[in-house]
């Protein structure tokens, strides 16, 4: 009976979530039908993804290359942030020196570094991964930061009190008690990184999903404008779905405790 509720409400949500898609989508295409230049309408839109996508092949090279960028950065900065700050987080001297430095960087606008990172690492590859990694690197270690630093005492001194090393203490303890924190930091880093990647695309470089929004705009072309956009909403909502998939094989218990 319970398994046959849940099934009648998750049912009941999805028909709730089509019929405003519809509603939504129907809207859309008599408002824009009105002045589709400024507005553009979805049929436009469909008939605009096919161009890009099959016909002319432009989006799937941008897509690549922005997603190869990202790829690079995102790695980059997720073994550099869960490092330094578990190293943040359980060794005194290293949070006097980094902590407010991190705090600072973290607040700073990224899009801000751009012309200084064009000056030293160019418009190419290098630079979408330096910049992922300045957007997601922070967030990520902040987060892991704040994880190791809430460990819950008495987890601490049972482990004291079987006489663990500071490294059986950090693996065993502090890392499984820090993993909600941990991808925390990287979902959000995720989706800075994305917004990161895009941005150095739009502002110095020939490649990349970024640049053909660039392209596209400027000749006022709205419903294929609208395409990459959209497959960079599409790309954000499947890394953060695989996001929450990994933390659920990597931490069940976590993703119980949080429901």
């Amino acid at each position: 009976m319970r398994r046959m509720r849940e099934t009648r409400r998750r049912v009941g949500e999805n028909v709730l979530l089509a019929g405003f898609l519809v509603i939504v989508l129907s809207v859309w295409e008599l408002a824009g039908r009105g002045n589709p230049r400024v507005l553009s309408y979805p049929s436009q839109i469909a008939t605009s993804a096919w161009e890009l996508i099959v016909v002319e092949n432009k989006v799937l090279p941008a897509l690549l290359a922005t997603v190869e960028g990202l790829a690079y950065g995102f790695v980059i900065a997720a073994v550099l942030g869960i490092v330094v700050g578990f190293a943040m987080g359980r060794i005194r001297l290293v949070e006097l020196v980094l902590y407010p430095y991190a705090i600072a960087l973290y607040a700073t606008p990224r899009i801000a570094l751009v012309p200084l990172l064009v000056l030293w690492f160019g418009i190419d590859l290098e630079l979408r991964v330096v910049v992922v990694v300045l957007s997601a690197v922070f967030p990520i270690m902040i987060n892991t930061y704040n994880g190791a630093r809430q460990v819950d005492p008495a987890y601490l001194d049972a482990a004291a009190a079987f006489a663990a090393t500071p490294w059986q203490t950090l693996r065993t303890v502090v890392m499984p008690a820090s993993v909600p924190y941990v991808f925390a930091g990287l979902r959000v880093g995720m989706v800075r990184a994305l917004v990161g990647v895009v941005v150095a695309e739009m502002t110095a470089s020939v490649v990349g999903t970024g640049r053909l929004i660039i392209e596209l705009g400027a000749f006022f072309q709205t419903g294929r404008l609208l395409v990459p956009v959209m497959v960079l909403g599409v790309l954000g909502v499947v890394l953060s779905v695989g996001m929450a998939k990994a933390q659920t094989l990597a931490a069940p218990w976590a993703m119980r405790e949080g429901r």
